[in-house]
């Protein structure tokens, strides 16, 4: 099993959807059953992209809060990955998942394991922006930590938070491999390029060979609740997703 966090240090960057989009790409390059998403930002809007509509469906928050395990909130999709979503949950129920969270580093991991997903798959999670117990769980037990930026200058300035916390998390897990994937590149806007640009330069070997483009089918495969490879797969961002989850591939078994 491989365990994959797609994290940022704002919102607004378009997370979910690429953990979403990243995870069909991975499953129509690995097989139906191999892949996993788990849904740990309390937004709860995970399962939206697979078409998976009740929000009132139970997920890994009260689950956890029950002290059960994590396989009674595994759905099934119609894309090829199941998910597990955070689920409706009230404040109290929140605020003692993420004091479970707190007090146990392995938590997330422990649960992904208990809920049965073999060896042979890769689990995505999605996180809240920002330095939260969600993230401090996914460095505890991920195998790779893809941290999403746009071309922007609100995500260049949160690089220095997110290099800060990547300096104290390596202390811990020193062979935890981060990686920063661009998301939303817009190589007709001069700003949006040059920024780009920045970044490479800034980043060189930490950004990820393989950038999202804009593609304004990425939101219109929401509105239709669906992966973007499934509504427009001969389109750009299909295109990116499909490069960037091969790469993901060769970089998890190396």
């Amino acid at each position: 099993m491989s365990v994959v966090g797609v994290v940022s240090m704002k919102g607004g960057v378009g997370k979910t959807s690429l953990t979403a989009n990243l995870a069909s790409a991975l499953s129509a390059k690995l097989g139906s059953g191999r892949v996993s998403v788990v849904d740990l930002d309390p937004q709860n809007a995970l399962h939206w992209h697979f078409g998976i509509q009740d929000p009132e469906t139970e997920g890994v928050c009260r689950q956890s809060v029950r002290g059960e395990d994590w396989s009674g909130v595994t759905l099934a999709s119609d894309f090829a990955v199941e998910c597990l979503p955070y689920g409706a949950a009230s404040e109290p129920d929140r605020e003692a998942f993420e004091a479970l969270l707190g007090a146990q580093p392995s938590w997330v991991g422990d649960h992904i394991k208990q809920a049965g997903l073999d060896e042979d798959r890769v689990v995505l999670i999605d996180t809240p922006p920002g330095s939260t117990v969600y993230l401090r769980q996914v460095f505890a037990c991920a195998d790779l930590v893809l941290i999403v930026l746009l071309a922007d200058a609100g995500s260049y300035a949160t690089i220095p938070a997110m290099e800060s916390w990547l300096d104290e998390m390596s202390s811990v897990y020193p062979h935890l491999r981060t990686i920063y994937v661009l998301n939303q590149v817009d190589r007709s806007d001069s700003f949006n390029r040059d920024v780009a640009d920045l970044l490479q330069r800034h980043l060189g070997e930490r950004l990820a060979p393989i950038g999202i483009h804009s593609d304004e089918a990425v939101s219109e495969a929401l509105a239709f609740q669906q992966p973007v490879l499934a509504y427009d797969p001969y389109g750009q961002a299909s295109h990116d997703l499909a490069r960037l989850a091969a790469w993901m591939i060769t970089t998890l078994n190396q």
